[in-house]
């Protein structure tokens, strides 16, 4: 699942422009983004690392996500992995804008979790 902190109007211009598949919340109120320990930073949001990025993105000839009007655009990202109980399996909170853990690496804790919950159940 994704979870946006903006508003729905947002969130759902997001979802159109990515043609992403996965399934939405929204947090407006940023109870999630603050238990997780989520941080807001120009510096590291506008970094030099994500001004070179965007400038290949761009260079490259992709389009950029549009930010939405009423976005916070100082919001520091993460990635998260919870298990079948709720308990944190992944904890990735961005260093900078760009700062993601890879596909690969999601997938892997997601298969390693499901291995785990079969073994336990047999």
């Amino acid at each position: 699942m994704v979870v946006s902190f903006g508003n729905v109007e947002g969130a759902k211009k997001w979802l159109q422009d990515t043609n992403c598949e996965f399934r939405m919340f929204v947090d407006p109120a940023r109870q999630l983004y603050n238990a997780l320990g989520l941080k807001r930073s120009v510096a590291k949001v506008w970094s030099i690392s994500a001004l070179v990025y965007y400038a290949e993105q761009k260079r490259a000839g992709r389009k950029l996500v549009a930010m939405f009007e009423e976005d916070d655009p100082t919001q520091m990202g993460g990635d998260f992995v919870f298990d079948e109980r709720g308990k944190l399996a992944l904890v990735h909170r961005s260093k900078v804008s760009t700062d993601r853990p890879s596909v690969g690496d999601l997938l892997k804790c997601v298969k390693d979790l499901n291995t785990l919950n079969t073994q336990k159940s047999s």
